[in-house]
């Protein structure tokens, strides 16, 4: 606070009214002042003798605390300073006793004196907002003025003192404050550094010649406050001069320099001088950045005032976060219409944003070098979509005696009164809904002498996540993991049999065949990947092998026991085959600081090796895991030093037991010779160039990063806040060019073939990555057909048409959960939409569902990700889940297939190696702020609130309870149990305290002012309301948003579970993920809303690990793989070789584990791995005894998992 050094007064006002609140709730027919001072003087005295006596009793609320001290004639406050006031009196800490107990003889009067007890309550310093000045009385031997009395009276007393003239006039001034004075802020003392915003600041403080004739004045306006004494620093430090830093450094000063080249000329110039030792030690970072953003308002007027106007600009620090305009804004186009290409105009010309669409024509020169890649990349050509209707071919029965394995007929779908689970369902633009397609493997006699195929079903797109939507190609077929092998009835008999047909396996949209086939669709994980020989047979007819899916070596997430929930990391010994099982030697790797006394904080995923065995059987194997070896005491790289994310661990340190049996650790001089260990970040691979479109502050991207295997090297955002907080955090060694501006115009220059630094050409990105804007789809957001959301949703078009124009290797996109709609308008699925263009230009596709507390982050916060590789490369698995779900936590299904499961669904996993993170584990190492005022935290400078904290809003944040957990104001009005109707003012709050919430929008809508506070107050619905409501410690955090509003009916629990103020920016970062040296531009409340638009950090980094596992996986195999595979189908069908999925896991061959974590021995390089081909069926046919299957007696049987674990 702006008060002066040394000096810390009690909020009289504040605590005053809190005090005279309490007691007219309490005693409604006394007459009660509400003079500030009053409330410490006459209503105790009055207490004593009247018959109203107020008590503290155990049922009373911690509110009453005050008044049961005020009425016992001993009120006693100790602030965190040591300022304690005793019966009215106000005393320095330089004066106040250490205890102050309560005399016996002054509660004799009071009645029922048996729960009168001396009360020591304590006022953080920070809620200390009054000015000493008006603490009355401030000293009785100093006179009070006006600001022009006292000048006036310290002049003539100057005059008479001195002899000359001096040019200038200087007071001492001493005790002061700064404070503003308002409505909202009434008379609240404020930190300097907010004196550069609107409204008039004053001080008040004692005016005096050299410390004599001291005048207090109060209320006087500041217009500026210039810092004195900036001088040489060479006169009085060892070192340089302030102007030899950016001398000795050639350049002039840019955020950068604050990274660490300041930090080091810092302790290079003051050495180890006393006070500047004391002060670097209230900062723990070598990094300044967020420093001086933080301070970058109080930093530009000193500048201003040092440096003049045209010196200080031309310093680059202020265009990068101050003024925001290093990274110019692009020209925009008059045209605000979102930009796509043709085909993807042609995909979504019947959705509800279709009018937002325009569509720019191609250059010869872009649509060269695109032509170019596609063919490089076995992807589809641009072509006009295929609207026809279908005619196909009748079998005669000559043709249909002549059905051998490996042709492609077709037969009745069975309708649903036949028992079958699949709806008939019509999607857009396509009618061929009443007959079924299957690949025959096999033809045998049955009962009767008919012949009988056993098949592999095809699925066409209204089968799979593209649901109702418009497929651009009618002719594509995909085939998937389901046969009819297992049941005699679900087997195709040659009387049912419509039709024998073409189909080009391998082939595109423009085949003559009537069909063209060139994906496989795995129903379970709902994702295409591409057709490869292994698909052709499934699991019941080709050759299988029972090798072990780990080895010596592999490290595993494993169960000790049946019934746990934490699975524990250890190490392959040795596999046991045996004629029905596997089992296995396994070598334990305990979690440090469970094991070494001396490293309680010691991170979670820090291990320690040891030679403890024990045998294990296969199933209670979890999953693998990541393990290495680094230095004791070294630096741990990302991703290893992020607590575990992704499944990756650390060791330092072994245990030894000694001749005693003493155990001890040691450290590891090196990773022992058996351990495959996880991947070395040291180690360089060629990285994909990545573009990030719709980059926001940079999260998304920089965790991806860290994954390994990408490297952004273009940024896209439209905020100049965002788009510099992007560039600000980018790393010294590395190249991005932003391109601030619309994704439209970045198109429209792309199309049109004007390349630049900004715009790359064709060709040049290998992976896009975006999370479009996501207010369209937000539950969050009341009306979603206003003409902006309408342009927010038609950006997951441009998304889609960024990737047809650029056709990367690989492609990742990130939205809400509501972007996919489970019953109503299924027929106007934007992401289904999108699905279907992604799917038609030939790539392989995964959508999945992620948590980000699953990942590691202490928020609930649940985003969909579609997941997309061209042909040749592998897909990415789905991210592993590591931390566990909070208790009550429900499942969810997002979407609908029409077999009734859901698109996606919430993993429910039976253990992961970590429990979740809460709230208070995340913020631990945060100080309290209490009320966040003072708006200054030296150690964490973001650790401030995004908005006003105002008088009524301290008011009422003050009056919800901090216990039990979880309060809000619905709970403190209504009670925690609402049981009836009728029980509005049956909570905690009472109907005085009621008042203070009569504007609130409790449910986001209606406005409570013009109603009564009676119990009808409110109604039954709004008692569902979040508004005001605490955070729970142990549990998450509610999902960080673009604005902290504890009003929102719907998102309003955002107060701190134990300070009375709402969660800070640095809250918000740690939910988020951010790392506390990065830095984030603009107000605070810009601030904050960058970090809410942000994906989490844990679960960014989750999926650039598996993105490079499966770029690494592509780089160590033959690339041609797939294509020669297709070849061999089309000139003649072939048995996979198993022997290619030699890391399947246990007994199954799902494609899942096409991107499992590989591991390496400890070697320079990573060890080759073979590609894993895919095979059929695996994750639904092998894993039955994880989920119910359930067989239908018809012709097509298709597999349903109702999802039990």
């Amino acid at each position: 606070m702006a008060d002066a050094p040394g000096s810390t007064f009690l909020p009289c006002r504040w605590v005053g009214m809190q005090v005279v609140e309490q007691v007219a709730a309490l005693c409604p027919d006394r007459v009660v002042t509400r003079d500030p001072l009053a409330a410490f003087r006459p209503i105790a005295s009055r207490s004593r003798h009247s018959r109203h006596a107020i008590f503290l009793n155990s049922s009373s609320r911690l509110h009453y605390a005050v008044v049961g001290n005020l009425i016992s004639g001993n009120l006693t406050f100790s602030t965190r300073n040591g300022w304690h006031v005793e019966h009215d009196t106000v005393v320095t800490s330089d004066a106040a006793p250490e205890e102050s107990p309560v005399e016996e003889t002054e509660i004799e009067n009071v009645v029922d004196s048996r729960i009168c007890r001396s009360i020591r309550v304590e006022i953080p310093a920070s809620t200390l907002l009054t000015p000493r000045a008006y603490f009355e009385p401030f000293d009785d031997d100093i006179p009070v003025m006006t600001e022009p009395q006292a000048l006036a009276a310290l002049a003539r007393v100057q005059r008479r003192q001195e002899e000359s003239e001096s040019e200038f006039i200087a007071y001492d001034l001493d005790d002061f404050a700064v404070y503003r004075d308002s409505e909202t802020y009434p008379c609240e003392m404020r930190s300097l550094h907010f004196l550069d915003r609107p409204g008039t600041h004053y001080f008040c403080g004692v005016l005096s010649l050299k410390g004599e004739h001291r005048v207090l004045v109060k209320h006087v306006p500041i217009a500026a406050l210039p810092v004195d004494n900036y001088e040489d620093c060479s006169k009085h430090t060892a070192g340089h001069a302030g102007q030899g830093f950016m001398r000795d450094h050639g350049r002039r000063v840019s955020i950068d320099l604050f990274r660490s080249t300041f930090s080091a000329w810092l302790v290079k110039t003051h050495k180890k001088a006393p006070v500047f030792v004391e002060w670097l030690e209230q900062y723990p970072r070598t990094d300044f950045r967020t420093a001086v953003v933080a301070n970058i308002a109080y930093l530009h007027k000193e500048a201003i005032g040092v440096l003049g106007e045209r010196s200080s600009y031309s310093h680059p620090i202020w265009s990068e976060i101050w003024q925001c305009s290093r990274y110019k804004r692009q020209p925009a186009a008059a045209d605000p219409r979102t930009v796509v290409t043709q085909y993807i105009f042609d995909c979504f010309d019947k959705t509800l944003f279709a009018d937002q669409l325009v569509v720019v024509p191609i250059s010869a020169r872009t649509e060269r070098l695109r032509n170019s890649l596609i063919r490089e990349r076995h992807l589809e050509l641009p072509s006009a979509l295929d609207a026809s209707v279908m005619s196909l071919s009748t079998a005669v029965q000559e043709q249909i005696k002549g059905i051998k394995p490996g042709d492609t007929i077709s037969t009745h779908r069975d309708g649903e009164l036949s028992g079958s689970k699949w709806k008939r369902e019509v999607s857009r633009d396509f009618n061929d809904v009443d007959r079924w397609l299957a690949l025959v493997q096999k033809a045998h006699i049955g009962k009767g002498g008919m012949r009988v195929f056993d098949v592999i079903w095809y699925y066409r797109p209204v089968d799979t996540l593209c649901g109702l939507m418009k497929y651009p190609w009618n002719n594509e077929l995909f085939l998937s993991d389901h046969c009819s092998c297992e049941n005699e009835t679900c087997k195709i008999r040659e009387d049912e049999v419509l039709g024998v047909h073409k189909v080009d396996f391998g082939g595109t949209s423009t085949t003559t065949a009537e069909f063209f086939c060139r994906q496989t669709y795995i129903h379970e994980e709902r994702k295409w990947i591409s057709l490869g020989p292994q698909h052709m047979r499934c699991e019941h007819v080709r050759e299988r092998s029972w090798a072990s899916p780990y080895q010596a070596g592999d490290t595993l997430l494993v169960l000790m026991n049946a019934r746990d929930s934490i699975s524990e990391p250890c190490e392959v010994v040795t596999v046991v085959m045996q004629e029905t099982r596997t089992s296995y030697q396994l070598r334990k790797l305990l979690r440090r600081r469970r094991v070494d006394p001396q490293a309680v904080t010691a991170r979670p995923n820090e291990l320690v090796y040891t030679d403890s065995l024990f045998d294990s059987r296969e199933e209670s194997i979890v999953g693998r895991c990541h393990v290495r070896v680094f230095p004791a005491g070294s630096d741990i790289p990302t991703p290893y030093d992020r607590d575990g994310v992704g499944a990756y661990f650390y060791m330092t340190h072994r245990e030894v037991v000694g001749d005693d049996l003493e155990r001890s650790l040691v450290p590891l001089e090196s990773a022992p010779r058996s351990l495959r260990q996880g991947f070395d970040p040291t180690v360089g691979i060629p990285k994909l160039r990545g573009f990030d479109l719709f980059c926001g502050g940079g999260n998304f991207g920089r965790g991806l990063e860290e994954g390994g295997g990408i490297q952004m090297n273009w940024a896209n955002d439209y905020d100049d806040k965002a788009i510099h907080s992007y560039m600000a955090n980018v790393q010294p060694a590395q190249t991005v060019v932003p391109f601030h501006g619309s994704i439209d115009d970045l198109q429209r220059l792309a199309i049109n073939g004007n390349f630049s630094s900004a715009v790359p050409a064709i060709g040049e990105v290998d992976f896009i990555s975006g999370g479009s804007p996501c207010p369209g789809f937000s539950r969050l957001t009341n009306d979603k057909t206003t003409a902006q959301q309408r342009k927010n949703q038609s950006l997951v078009a441009s998304f889609g048409s960024f990737v047809d124009l650029y056709r990367p290797k690989y492609g990742l996109l990130e939205n809400v959960p509501g972007i996919v709609h489970k019953v109503l308008n299924r027929d106007q699925d934007v992401f289904s939409q999108l699905v279907c263009a992604i799917v038609g230009l030939g790539y392989q596709t995964e959508f999945f569902f992620l948590d980000a507390s699953s990942c590691g982050s202490c928020q609930r916060r649940s985003r969909v990700f579609l997941a997309f590789a061209a042909p040749g490369y592998r897909l990415p698995a789905k991210p592993t889940i590591t931390h566990a779900h909070p208790p009550g936590t429900r499942s969810l299904g997002l979407g609908m297939l029409p077999t009734g499961e859901s698109m996606a669904e919430r993993e429910m996993p039976r253990a992961t190696p970590f429990d979740f993170v809460s709230a208070a584990e995340a913020t631990a190492d945060l100080p309290a702020i209490d009320d966040a005022k003072p708006d200054t935290c030296v150690p964490f400078p973001d650790h401030r609130v995004a908005m006003g904290m105002t008088r009524t809003q301290r008011l009422r944040i003050g009056l919800i309870p901090k216990q039990p957990w979880g309060m809000n104001f619905a709970k403190a009005w209504f009670g925690v149990d609402p049981g009836n109707n009728n029980n509005s003012g049956r909570g905690i709050l009472t109907t005085a305290e009621r008042v203070y919430f009569a504007t609130v929008n409790v449910d986001g809508s209606i406005t409570e002012k013009a109603k009564s506070t009676s119990s009808s107050g409110l109604g039954k619905w709004q008692r569902s309301s979040n508004a005001y409501g605490r955070i729970v410690p142990n549990r998450l955090m509610e999902t960080i948003v673009t604005q902290s509003n504890p009003c929102d009916g719907k998102n309003g629990r955002t107060l701190h579970w134990s300070e009375n103020r709402i969660i800070s920016i640095m809250d918000a970062r740690r939910a988020q993920g951010f790392r506390d040296d990065e830095v984030v531009l603009g107000s605070v409340a810009t601030q904050y809303k960058i970090v809410g638009n942000s994906v989490a950090r844990e679960v960014a980094l989750a999926l650039g690990a598996v993105f490079r596992e499966a770029w690494v996986e592509s780089l160590q195999s033959s690339d041609a793989l797939m294509y020669e595979g297709a070849a061999m189908i089309k000139t003649n069908l072939v048995v996979d070789n198993s022997s290619a999925t030699s890391h399947a896991p246990q007994g199954g061959w799902s494609s899942r584990d096409s991107s499992l974590a590989r591991t390496t021995r400890t070697t320079p390089t990573p060890t080759p791995v073979r590609l894993e081909t895919t095979a059929v069926g695996g994750a639904n046919k092998r894993r039955r005894s994880e989920n119910l299957v359930v067989e239908i007696p018809v012709k097509r049987s298709r597999s349903i998992s109702l999802g039990l674990m």
